[in-house]
């Protein structure tokens, strides 16, 4: 698992260097991505300190990988069916997209007696057949999501469309960026996930604070886009 360590290591140097590069002084978290990958390599990483959750795409994995003992975050699509799997056991849902799953999330947060954190979901890049709210719907989901005690919102995920140049990558970016910095909602929607391994440096540019890397983490892959 050495390789593991020395992959998360060079990971953190290239964030550092993109924050130099853009002059960032936040903090950007890290995320790692945990998609068919092992427990074993997923608490060799998260034992370091220097992760701040394991982020899980499908609800199965989840419930086949999760402990306690680390910090999950669930970053794929969620049906309905399965936030009884999720709620109150990850720090964030990062993936809230659709009035009909923030009821759920709040019948079962309320008979639970948890309040659970979430990202708003935007689709950057307008993708159809891809999840997430289109940028200036946020909002008024966020004025919706008043009416849900149970859920905190923390902040906003994007996912940008893959294989677009960098140009266009950091306007979808950007576009998710400016939507979130419009919502006064209180000091504690301070969370703009976007990036991963193959795009996490335009996304520092473009103002991320959090990251979900997880090819270049663990297989040690360049990231694509500098």
């Amino acid at each position: 698992m050495d390789k593991l360590i020395g992959n998360l290591n060079k990971l953190l140097s290239e964030v550092e260097e993109a924050k130099y590069r853009y002059s960032v002084k936040y903090d950007v978290g890290l995320v790692a991505a945990g998609k068919f990958r092992s427990t074993e390599e997923l608490k060799t990483v998260f034992s370091t300190g220097k992760i701040e959750a394991i982020g899980e795409n499908r609800v199965q994995e989840f419930r086949e990988k999760y402990t306690p003992d680390m910090t999950w975050d669930m970053i794929g699509q969620l049906q309905t069916n399965k936030v009884k799997y999720v709620v109150g056991k990850v720090r964030l849902i990062q993936s809230l997209d659709r009035i009909a799953l923030a009821e759920e999330i709040q019948k079962t947060a309320e008979k639970r007696g948890v309040v659970q954190q979430c990202l708003v979901e935007i689709n950057s890049g307008s993708e159809e057949n891809k999840g997430g709210i289109e940028a200036e719907e946020l909002k008024e989901f966020v004025k919706r999501m008043q009416d849900f005690p149970n859920i905190k919102l923390r902040g906003v995920m994007a996912v940008a469309p893959r294989g677009i140049g960098e140009t266009q990558l950091e306007k979808c970016f950007l576009k998710a960026r400016d939507a979130f910095r419009s919502i006064d909602f209180s000091d504690n929607f301070d969370i703009l996930s976007m990036g991963m391994s193959e795009d996490f440096s335009v996304a520092i540019k473009c103002g991320s604070n959090l990251i979900r890397p997880g090819r270049i983490l663990f297989d040690g892959a360049s990231s694509i886009i500098k």
